[in-house]
């Protein structure tokens, strides 16, 4: 059956599977119908002006059948690459990859202090903090817990999922600069932010 297509149309549909390839094919048909229709309006409307001559024909046949074929076959393949699956294995290989980049565990040399927060305590912590947010470039935040218990999480997909209880016993919580992260107290908790930067 698929004999007369090309190697690598056979290898898509191999690799996709009979169905969506069969949409995309019927997809294609439709659009080429649809092309046909309106290389014969076209010529229709400019016979309406004067005679048809034969470069006028090709022309006319060449840009509207081709730029119908051309554009609408580029929203089939599109379709033709999510329903058979290929968009969603590179969406995974990526983020595999993603997750195998680490969270750093300490400030990078060369940084200053330049800014700390007043403590906050379980009622006083701002919302902004128990949302998902980040820092601005260049500017890495230590989370100091002076009493009780804080979860930290690092939210952001571009790094490895990670969630810990910080505590005044643990190492402080490690901000990376853009990396989107949340905090959430865990109880009664006092704890301030430090935010460093090159100096």
């Amino acid at each position: 059956m698929t004999r007369w297509l090309p190697v690598w149309l056979r290898t898509a549909l191999a690799a996709s599977g009979d169905r969506a390839f069969s949409e995309f094919l019927r997809m294609m048909a439709w659009i080429a119908l649809a092309g046909v229709i309106m290389v014969a309006l076209a010529l229709g409307y400019l016979s309406l002006f004067g005679p048809l001559h034969l470069h006028m024909v090709v022309a006319t046949i060449l840009g509207v059948f081709f730029s119908v074929l051309i554009g609408s076959g580029l929203f089939a393949a599109a379709f033709f690459s999510d329903k058979s699956g290929h968009d969603e294995r590179v969406d995974n290989a990526t983020r595999s990859a993603r997750a195998r980049m680490p969270n750093p565990v300490d400030l990078p040399p060369g940084l200053a202090p330049y800014r700390r927060y007043a403590t906050f305590t379980e009622a006083t912590v701002p919302a902004a903090l128990l949302r998902d947010h980040d820092s601005k470039e260049g500017s890495w935040g230590l989370i100091h817990v002076e009493a009780g218990a804080l979860r930290y999480r690092i939210t952001d997909p571009r790094r490895a999922a990670f969630e810990t209880i910080l505590s005044p016993d643990t190492a402080p919580g490690l901000i990376e600069p853009t990396i989107r992260h949340n905090v959430e107290p865990v109880g009664p908790v006092r704890f301030h932010i430090e935010f460093w930067r090159a100096s």
